[in-house]
Protein backbone atom coordinates (compact mmCIF):
# COMPACT_ATOMS: atom_id res chain seq x y z
CA UNK A 1 0.00 0.00 0.00
CA UNK A 2 3.09 2.46 0.90
CA UNK A 3 4.20 2.03 -2.59
CA UNK A 4 1.10 2.96 -4.18
CA UNK A 5 1.22 6.48 -2.88
CA UNK A 6 3.86 7.65 -5.65
CA UNK A 7 1.96 6.51 -8.51
CA UNK A 8 -1.71 8.04 -7.07
CA UNK A 9 0.31 11.54 -6.47
CA UNK A 10 1.76 11.31 -10.01
CA UNK A 11 -1.86 10.38 -11.47
CA UNK A 12 -3.03 13.83 -9.35
CA UNK A 13 -0.65 16.14 -10.57
CA UNK A 14 -1.68 15.37 -14.12
CA UNK A 15 -5.25 15.93 -13.87
CA UNK A 16 -4.00 19.60 -12.43
CA UNK A 17 -1.91 19.72 -15.15
CA UNK A 18 -4.79 18.97 -17.54
CA UNK A 19 -7.06 21.66 -15.71
CA UNK A 20 -4.76 24.07 -15.45
CA UNK A 21 -4.03 23.89 -19.41
CA UNK A 22 -7.87 24.16 -20.61
CA UNK A 23 -8.11 27.42 -18.27
CA UNK A 24 -5.70 28.61 -19.75
CA UNK A 25 -7.07 28.10 -23.32
CA UNK A 26 -10.27 29.96 -22.23
CA UNK A 27 -8.83 33.06 -20.78
CA UNK A 28 -6.93 33.43 -24.06
CA UNK A 29 -10.01 32.90 -26.08
CA UNK A 30 -11.96 35.33 -23.76
CA UNK A 31 -9.16 38.03 -24.31
CA UNK A 32 -9.23 37.40 -28.14
CA UNK A 33 -13.24 37.61 -28.15
CA UNK A 34 -13.24 40.89 -26.16
CA UNK A 35 -10.33 42.24 -28.32
CA UNK A 36 -12.94 41.84 -31.46
CA UNK A 37 -15.82 43.25 -29.68
CA UNK A 38 -13.80 46.04 -28.15
CA UNK A 39 -13.50 48.06 -31.32
CA UNK A 40 -14.51 51.66 -31.20
CA UNK A 41 -17.87 52.88 -32.49
CA UNK A 42 -18.98 53.80 -35.86
CA UNK A 43 -20.86 56.25 -34.45
CA UNK A 44 -20.34 59.83 -33.47
CA UNK A 45 -22.73 61.40 -30.95
CA UNK A 46 -22.61 65.55 -30.76
CA UNK A 47 -24.59 68.02 -29.27
CA UNK A 48 -26.72 71.25 -29.67
CA UNK A 49 -25.04 73.00 -26.57
CA UNK A 50 -23.20 71.56 -23.51
CA UNK A 51 -24.50 73.87 -21.29
CA UNK A 52 -28.26 75.40 -20.14
CA UNK A 53 -30.40 76.66 -17.63
CA UNK A 54 -33.70 74.91 -16.21
CA UNK A 55 -36.37 76.94 -14.46
CA UNK A 56 -37.81 74.73 -11.43
CA UNK A 57 -40.55 72.63 -13.05
CA UNK A 58 -39.86 72.80 -16.18
CA UNK A 59 -38.11 70.56 -19.01
CA UNK A 60 -34.84 71.92 -21.19
CA UNK A 61 -33.98 69.57 -24.44
CA UNK A 62 -30.82 69.11 -26.02
CA UNK A 63 -30.87 68.27 -30.03
CA UNK A 64 -28.81 65.05 -29.87
CA UNK A 65 -27.29 64.01 -33.34
CA UNK A 66 -25.59 60.41 -33.85
CA UNK A 67 -24.04 59.78 -37.07
CA UNK A 68 -22.89 56.77 -38.48
CA UNK A 69 -19.41 55.54 -40.26
CA UNK A 70 -20.36 52.67 -40.69
CA UNK A 71 -19.84 50.79 -44.34
CA UNK A 72 -20.17 47.67 -43.98
CA UNK A 73 -23.87 47.09 -41.73
CA UNK A 74 -27.15 48.40 -42.99
CA UNK A 75 -27.99 49.97 -39.71
CA UNK A 76 -26.30 50.20 -36.36
CA UNK A 77 -28.60 49.94 -32.94
CA UNK A 78 -27.46 52.41 -30.34
CA UNK A 79 -28.12 52.50 -26.77
CA UNK A 80 -27.91 56.36 -25.37
CA UNK A 81 -26.90 56.27 -21.61
CA UNK A 82 -26.51 59.18 -19.03
CA UNK A 83 -24.47 59.70 -16.00
CA UNK A 84 -24.80 62.32 -13.23
CA UNK A 85 -21.59 63.28 -12.49
CA UNK A 86 -22.66 64.31 -8.63
CA UNK A 87 -23.97 61.00 -8.10
CA UNK A 88 -27.67 62.72 -7.75
CA UNK A 89 -29.99 61.62 -10.58
CA UNK A 90 -32.14 64.40 -12.17
CA UNK A 91 -34.65 63.08 -14.44
CA UNK A 92 -33.93 62.97 -18.08
CA UNK A 93 -35.45 61.04 -21.00
CA UNK A 94 -33.99 60.38 -24.70
CA UNK A 95 -37.72 61.11 -26.72
CA UNK A 96 -37.60 61.31 -30.67
CA UNK A 97 -38.53 64.33 -32.74
CA UNK A 98 -42.53 63.84 -32.30
CA UNK A 99 -41.50 63.81 -28.43
CA UNK A 100 -42.39 60.04 -27.72
CA UNK A 101 -39.58 58.73 -25.22
CA UNK A 102 -36.77 56.08 -26.81
CA UNK A 103 -38.29 52.45 -25.83
CA UNK A 104 -35.45 51.41 -24.43
CA UNK A 105 -33.29 54.39 -24.90
CA UNK A 106 -32.12 52.37 -28.22
CA UNK A 107 -32.36 54.04 -31.82
CA UNK A 108 -31.00 52.69 -34.95
CA UNK A 109 -28.82 54.56 -37.10
CA UNK A 110 -28.52 53.97 -41.08
CA UNK A 111 -25.34 53.39 -42.83
CA UNK A 112 -23.41 56.47 -43.71
CA UNK A 113 -26.92 58.38 -42.22
CA UNK A 114 -27.69 60.86 -39.79
CA UNK A 115 -29.81 60.14 -37.23
CA UNK A 116 -31.45 63.17 -35.03
CA UNK A 117 -32.51 62.95 -31.14
CA UNK A 118 -33.27 64.90 -27.78
CA UNK A 119 -32.58 64.64 -24.39
CA UNK A 120 -34.58 65.93 -22.42
CA UNK A 121 -33.90 67.41 -18.52
CA UNK A 122 -37.08 67.80 -16.14
CA UNK A 123 -36.05 70.33 -12.74
CA UNK A 124 -38.16 68.48 -10.76
CA UNK A 125 -37.01 67.11 -7.41
CA UNK A 126 -34.21 66.78 -6.58
CA UNK A 127 -33.55 69.33 -9.11
CA UNK A 128 -34.03 73.19 -7.86
CA UNK A 129 -33.22 76.64 -8.37
CA UNK A 130 -29.77 77.35 -7.16
CA UNK A 131 -28.49 73.79 -8.38
CA UNK A 132 -26.13 72.68 -10.94
CA UNK A 133 -25.16 69.48 -12.35
CA UNK A 134 -23.26 67.78 -15.29
CA UNK A 135 -24.38 65.07 -17.08
CA UNK A 136 -22.36 62.62 -19.38
CA UNK A 137 -23.84 60.92 -22.18
CA UNK A 138 -22.53 58.69 -24.49
CA UNK A 139 -23.75 55.34 -26.38
CA UNK A 140 -23.15 51.59 -27.08
CA UNK A 141 -23.44 50.53 -30.63
CA UNK A 142 -24.22 47.10 -32.13
CA UNK A 143 -24.91 45.87 -35.83
CA UNK A 144 -28.28 45.05 -37.34
CA UNK A 145 -28.43 43.71 -40.86
CA UNK A 146 -30.96 41.42 -43.03
CA UNK A 147 -29.47 37.97 -44.57
CA UNK A 148 -29.71 36.62 -47.57
CA UNK A 149 -32.12 34.34 -46.05
CA UNK A 150 -34.15 37.17 -44.80
CA UNK A 151 -33.35 36.88 -41.29
CA UNK A 152 -33.26 40.20 -39.12
CA UNK A 153 -30.34 40.26 -36.96
CA UNK A 154 -31.24 42.64 -34.65
CA UNK A 155 -28.40 44.47 -32.62
CA UNK A 156 -27.90 44.02 -29.20
CA UNK A 157 -25.72 47.61 -27.85
CA UNK A 158 -26.68 46.42 -24.51
CA UNK A 159 -24.16 43.85 -24.34
CA UNK A 160 -21.60 45.46 -26.65
CA UNK A 161 -18.50 47.17 -25.40
CA UNK A 162 -18.51 49.43 -28.67
CA UNK A 163 -18.86 52.93 -26.98
CA UNK A 164 -19.09 56.04 -28.77
CA UNK A 165 -17.77 59.63 -27.64
CA UNK A 166 -18.73 60.77 -24.45
CA UNK A 167 -20.21 64.58 -24.13
CA UNK A 168 -20.79 66.36 -20.55
CA UNK A 169 -23.62 68.88 -20.77
CA UNK A 170 -23.64 71.37 -17.73
CA UNK A 171 -27.23 72.31 -16.39
CA UNK A 172 -28.26 75.31 -14.45
CA UNK A 173 -31.25 74.90 -12.21
CA UNK A 174 -32.86 78.68 -11.55
CA UNK A 175 -36.39 79.46 -9.79
CA UNK A 176 -38.56 81.87 -12.24
CA UNK A 177 -39.52 83.88 -9.16
CA UNK A 178 -36.99 83.87 -6.26
CA UNK A 179 -35.48 87.47 -4.12
CA UNK A 180 -32.73 87.80 -1.60
CA UNK A 181 -32.51 90.72 0.78
CA UNK A 182 -29.39 91.57 3.18
CA UNK A 183 -29.34 94.27 5.26
CA UNK A 184 -26.05 95.98 6.68
CA UNK A 185 -25.57 95.16 10.31
CA UNK A 186 -24.95 98.93 11.80
CA UNK A 187 -26.37 102.20 10.51
CA UNK A 188 -24.82 104.59 8.16
CA UNK A 189 -23.07 106.00 11.43
CA UNK A 190 -21.24 102.35 11.32
CA UNK A 191 -23.18 101.85 15.04
CA UNK A 192 -26.15 99.58 15.97
CA UNK A 193 -27.28 102.12 18.66
CA UNK A 194 -30.16 104.51 18.36
CA UNK A 195 -31.60 107.05 20.68
CA UNK A 196 -34.80 108.36 21.51
CA UNK A 197 -36.30 111.14 19.32
CA UNK A 198 -33.60 110.41 16.78
CA UNK A 199 -33.88 109.25 13.37
CA UNK A 200 -31.25 106.60 12.16
CA UNK A 201 -30.75 105.33 8.59
CA UNK A 202 -30.13 101.92 7.98
CA UNK A 203 -28.78 100.15 4.91
CA UNK A 204 -30.65 97.03 2.96
CA UNK A 205 -29.92 95.37 -0.76
CA UNK A 206 -32.81 93.92 -2.80
CA UNK A 207 -32.12 91.23 -5.28
CA UNK A 208 -34.07 89.61 -8.11
CA UNK A 209 -32.17 86.54 -7.80
CA UNK A 210 -34.69 84.99 -10.26
CA UNK A 211 -34.98 84.50 -13.76
CA UNK A 212 -38.08 86.51 -14.80
CA UNK A 213 -38.81 89.97 -14.04
CA UNK A 214 -40.84 90.56 -10.59
CA UNK A 215 -42.69 93.15 -8.79
CA UNK A 216 -41.54 93.81 -5.12
CA UNK A 217 -43.62 95.43 -1.81
CA UNK A 218 -41.93 96.39 1.31
CA UNK A 219 -42.52 96.26 5.22
CA UNK A 220 -40.33 97.00 8.54
CA UNK A 221 -41.50 95.75 11.95
CA UNK A 222 -39.41 96.02 14.97
CA UNK A 223 -40.04 94.29 19.00
CA UNK A 224 -40.05 97.85 20.42
CA UNK A 225 -43.36 99.65 20.39
CA UNK A 226 -44.03 103.12 19.47
CA UNK A 227 -41.45 103.51 16.90
CA UNK A 228 -41.95 105.41 13.78
CA UNK A 229 -40.19 103.53 10.83
CA UNK A 230 -39.92 103.63 6.85
CA UNK A 231 -38.83 101.27 4.64
CA UNK A 232 -37.13 103.69 1.99
CA UNK A 233 -38.52 101.65 -0.85
CA UNK A 234 -41.61 102.23 -2.25
CA UNK A 235 -44.07 99.33 -2.88
CA UNK A 236 -44.59 98.03 -6.76
CA UNK A 237 -40.48 98.67 -7.34
CA UNK A 238 -40.11 96.46 -10.71
CA UNK A 239 -36.76 94.54 -11.16
CA UNK A 240 -35.38 92.78 -14.04
CA UNK A 241 -35.05 88.74 -13.66
CA UNK A 242 -31.77 87.08 -14.35
CA UNK A 243 -32.29 86.57 -17.12
CA UNK A 244 -31.94 90.11 -18.96
CA UNK A 245 -28.49 90.23 -18.48
CA UNK A 246 -27.39 93.56 -18.87
CA UNK A 247 -30.33 94.93 -16.08
CA UNK A 248 -29.86 96.12 -12.70
CA UNK A 249 -31.04 93.47 -10.70
CA UNK A 250 -30.39 95.07 -7.29
CA UNK A 251 -31.68 98.19 -5.51
CA UNK A 252 -30.36 99.91 -2.54
CA UNK A 253 -33.12 100.89 0.03
CA UNK A 254 -32.26 103.02 3.21
CA UNK A 255 -35.02 102.23 6.12
CA UNK A 256 -35.33 104.84 9.13
CA UNK A 257 -35.69 103.80 12.33
CA UNK A 258 -36.96 106.43 15.26
CA UNK A 259 -37.68 105.68 19.02
CA UNK A 260 -40.71 107.56 20.89
CA UNK A 261 -39.31 109.97 23.07
CA UNK A 262 -40.19 107.39 25.93
CA UNK A 263 -38.72 104.54 24.75
CA UNK A 264 -37.10 102.47 27.21
CA UNK A 265 -33.30 101.09 26.97
CA UNK A 266 -32.61 97.88 25.83
CA UNK A 267 -31.56 95.87 22.86
CA UNK A 268 -34.40 94.55 19.99
CA UNK A 269 -34.69 93.40 16.70
CA UNK A 270 -35.66 95.34 13.67
CA UNK A 271 -36.92 93.13 10.26
CA UNK A 272 -37.18 94.10 6.90
CA UNK A 273 -39.46 92.48 4.42
CA UNK A 274 -39.74 92.01 0.58
CA UNK A 275 -42.48 90.04 -0.83
CA UNK A 276 -43.20 89.90 -4.79
CA UNK A 277 -46.11 89.33 -6.70
CA UNK A 278 -45.36 86.09 -7.41
CA UNK A 279 -44.72 84.94 -4.08
CA UNK A 280 -40.94 85.10 -3.66
CA UNK A 281 -40.18 86.60 -0.30
CA UNK A 282 -37.35 87.21 2.18
CA UNK A 283 -36.29 89.06 5.15
CA UNK A 284 -33.40 90.64 7.25
CA UNK A 285 -33.19 91.04 10.93
CA UNK A 286 -30.86 93.35 12.59
CA UNK A 287 -30.38 94.21 16.60
CA UNK A 288 -29.78 97.94 17.78
CA UNK A 289 -29.46 99.00 21.23
CA UNK A 290 -30.77 102.03 22.80
CA UNK A 291 -28.61 102.87 25.70
CA UNK A 292 -28.87 103.80 29.16
CA UNK A 293 -27.97 107.54 29.67
CA UNK A 294 -24.29 108.23 30.08
CA UNK A 295 -24.36 111.75 31.94
CA UNK A 296 -20.10 113.01 31.73
CA UNK A 297 -17.59 115.37 32.85
CA UNK A 298 -13.86 115.56 32.39
CA UNK A 299 -11.32 117.46 34.03
CA UNK A 300 -11.01 119.67 31.00
CA UNK A 301 -14.59 120.50 31.37
CA UNK A 302 -13.92 122.61 34.46
CA UNK A 303 -12.39 126.04 33.69
CA UNK A 304 -11.62 129.76 36.15
CA UNK A 305 -12.69 133.16 35.57
CA UNK A 306 -8.91 133.54 36.76
CA UNK A 307 -5.93 131.62 36.28
CA UNK A 308 -5.33 132.30 40.13
CA UNK A 309 -6.81 134.09 42.88
CA UNK A 310 -5.52 135.84 45.77
CA UNK A 311 -6.42 136.20 49.47
CA UNK A 312 -5.29 138.73 52.02
CA UNK A 313 -4.00 139.13 55.49
CA UNK A 314 -7.41 139.95 56.47
CA UNK A 315 -9.06 136.92 54.73
CA UNK A 316 -10.40 139.20 51.65
CA UNK A 317 -10.05 137.23 48.47
CA UNK A 318 -11.26 137.61 44.97
CA UNK A 319 -14.29 136.63 43.56
CA UNK A 320 -14.00 133.76 41.65
CA UNK A 321 -16.23 132.09 38.70
CA UNK A 322 -16.15 128.22 38.37
CA UNK A 323 -17.71 126.92 34.90
CA UNK A 324 -18.29 123.32 34.17
CA UNK A 325 -19.41 121.43 31.19
CA UNK A 326 -21.87 118.58 31.46
CA UNK A 327 -22.72 116.35 28.55
CA UNK A 328 -25.38 113.14 28.47
CA UNK A 329 -23.44 110.31 25.80
CA UNK A 330 -26.13 107.88 25.94
CA UNK A 331 -30.09 107.66 26.24
CA UNK A 332 -32.67 110.16 27.78
CA UNK A 333 -34.23 107.61 29.34
CA UNK A 334 -33.33 105.19 32.09
CA UNK A 335 -34.55 102.00 32.47
CA UNK A 336 -36.85 102.81 35.35
CA UNK A 337 -38.57 105.65 32.95
CA UNK A 338 -36.82 108.36 34.45
CA UNK A 339 -36.37 111.13 31.41
CA UNK A 340 -32.70 113.02 32.01
CA UNK A 341 -34.31 116.01 33.29
CA UNK A 342 -33.72 118.84 36.05
CA UNK A 343 -29.81 117.00 36.06
CA UNK A 344 -28.03 118.09 39.71
CA UNK A 345 -24.92 119.77 39.36
CA UNK A 346 -22.31 120.12 42.09
CA UNK A 347 -19.34 121.89 42.91
CA UNK A 348 -17.32 121.54 45.77
CA UNK A 349 -13.67 123.35 46.44
CA UNK A 350 -11.32 122.00 49.35
CA UNK A 351 -13.73 120.11 50.06
CA UNK A 352 -16.89 122.23 51.06
CA UNK A 353 -19.77 122.83 48.91
CA UNK A 354 -19.67 126.03 46.64
CA UNK A 355 -23.13 127.91 46.62
CA UNK A 356 -25.72 125.67 45.92
CA UNK A 357 -27.15 122.62 44.00
CA UNK A 358 -27.56 123.86 40.47
CA UNK A 359 -29.53 122.23 37.58
CA UNK A 360 -29.63 121.36 34.27
CA UNK A 361 -33.20 121.30 33.07
CA UNK A 362 -32.53 118.49 30.41
CA UNK A 363 -29.91 116.55 28.28
CA UNK A 364 -31.07 114.93 25.90
CA UNK A 365 -28.27 112.20 23.71
CA UNK A 366 -25.41 114.18 22.30
CA UNK A 367 -26.61 117.97 24.32
CA UNK A 368 -24.19 119.15 26.27
CA UNK A 369 -24.66 122.32 29.23
CA UNK A 370 -22.30 124.59 30.85
CA UNK A 371 -22.62 125.68 34.49
CA UNK A 372 -21.35 128.22 36.40
CA UNK A 373 -20.83 129.31 40.72
CA UNK A 374 -19.66 132.03 41.74
CA UNK A 375 -16.10 131.14 44.66
CA UNK A 376 -14.61 133.22 47.13
CA UNK A 377 -11.24 131.30 48.03
CA UNK A 378 -11.24 131.26 52.40
CA UNK A 379 -7.53 130.32 52.29
CA UNK A 380 -4.75 130.28 49.84
CA UNK A 381 -2.94 127.02 48.41
CA UNK A 382 0.23 125.38 50.55
CA UNK A 383 3.44 124.99 49.12
CA UNK A 384 3.02 121.30 49.13
CA UNK A 385 0.09 122.00 47.26
CA UNK A 386 -0.31 122.23 43.45
CA UNK A 387 -3.69 124.51 44.52
CA UNK A 388 -7.08 123.83 45.93
CA UNK A 389 -8.77 121.03 44.93
CA UNK A 390 -11.18 121.63 42.87
CA UNK A 391 -14.46 119.19 41.94
CA UNK A 392 -17.47 118.64 39.84
CA UNK A 393 -20.45 116.19 40.13
CA UNK A 394 -23.45 115.26 38.24
CA UNK A 395 -26.21 113.51 39.27
CA UNK A 396 -25.32 112.47 42.48
CA UNK A 397 -29.38 111.96 43.61
CA UNK A 398 -32.42 112.06 41.89
CA UNK A 399 -32.57 114.57 38.90
CA UNK A 400 -36.09 114.11 39.29
CA UNK A 401 -37.35 114.53 42.66
CA UNK A 402 -34.53 117.54 44.32
CA UNK A 403 -31.34 117.06 46.35
CA UNK A 404 -32.10 114.47 49.49
CA UNK A 405 -29.91 111.92 49.74
CA UNK A 406 -32.52 109.24 50.45
CA UNK A 407 -33.65 109.94 46.69
CA UNK A 408 -32.97 107.34 43.52
CA UNK A 409 -30.04 108.39 41.12
CA UNK A 410 -30.18 107.95 37.16
CA UNK A 411 -29.94 104.15 36.05
CA UNK A 412 -26.22 105.19 33.83
CA UNK A 413 -24.39 102.76 31.47
CA UNK A 414 -21.36 104.05 33.39
CA UNK A 415 -21.57 106.10 37.03
CA UNK A 416 -17.79 106.15 36.89
CA UNK A 417 -17.68 109.40 34.68
CA UNK A 418 -19.61 111.04 36.80
CA UNK A 419 -17.48 113.76 38.35
CA UNK A 420 -14.12 115.32 37.60
CA UNK A 421 -11.51 117.37 39.49
CA UNK A 422 -8.95 119.63 39.53
CA UNK A 423 -6.93 122.40 41.14
CA UNK A 424 -6.89 126.24 41.53
CA UNK A 425 -4.62 128.35 42.89
CA UNK A 426 -5.15 131.02 45.61
CA UNK A 427 -1.83 133.22 46.80
CA UNK A 428 -1.79 134.99 50.12
CA UNK A 429 -0.80 138.93 49.93
CA UNK A 430 0.71 141.00 52.98
CA UNK A 431 -1.50 144.10 51.55
CA UNK A 432 -4.60 145.04 53.52
CA UNK A 433 -6.12 146.69 49.86
CA UNK A 434 -4.96 144.69 46.81
CA UNK A 435 -6.92 146.54 45.13
CA UNK A 436 -5.16 150.24 45.84
CA UNK A 437 -1.78 148.04 45.97
CA UNK A 438 -2.26 146.88 42.39
CA UNK A 439 -3.57 149.87 41.02
CA UNK A 440 -0.71 152.00 42.58
CA UNK A 441 1.85 149.19 41.06
CA UNK A 442 0.36 149.84 37.75
CA UNK A 443 0.56 153.70 37.66
CA UNK A 444 4.21 153.92 38.39
CA UNK A 445 4.70 151.28 35.83
CA UNK A 446 3.14 153.43 32.94
CA UNK A 447 4.97 156.79 34.48
CA UNK A 448 7.78 154.92 34.43
CA UNK A 449 7.19 153.60 30.95
CA UNK A 450 6.62 157.55 29.95
CA UNK A 451 10.21 158.92 31.24
CA UNK A 452 11.84 156.17 29.18
CA UNK A 453 10.17 156.93 25.80
CA UNK A 454 10.56 160.99 26.52
CA UNK A 455 14.41 160.28 27.21
CA UNK A 456 14.52 158.29 23.96
CA UNK A 457 12.84 160.82 21.76
CA UNK A 458 14.75 163.82 23.14
CA UNK A 459 18.33 161.94 22.60
CA UNK A 460 17.13 160.72 18.61
CA UNK A 461 16.93 165.16 18.63
CA UNK A 462 20.23 165.62 19.89
CA UNK A 463 22.00 163.31 17.34
CA UNK A 464 19.86 165.37 14.53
Amino acid sequence: MMAMKPVESNANGGRRMLVALIAGALIFTSLALTGTVSAASPIALATSATTGTVLESEKLSFTLTLTSSDSTYNYQTVKLYGSWLSGIDWPYAFTDPDGDELSGSTVDVSKGDTTTVYLDIYCNSPCAGGLSNTITVYGKSDPRYMTTNGADNVGDPGSSSNATNSIDIVISAVSAYKVDLTAESTSSSSSNKVYQGETTVWRYTVTNTGWKDDTYDFSVSTTASSWTLTTGLSNGLVVSGQSNTVATHSHTGEMTLTPSSGASPGTYTVTISVTSSNGASDSAAISVTLPEPDLEIKSTDISFSHTSAWITARGNSQVVTITAKVRNNGGSVDTAGNSVTNVDVWFTVDGSTVGTVQYVSSLDHGEEETVTVSYKPSRPHSDSETGLPVKVMVDQYNNLGGSKPEDKALKESDETNNEASTTFKVVRIKTANPSFYLGFTALTASVGAAVLLSRYYRSEEDEE
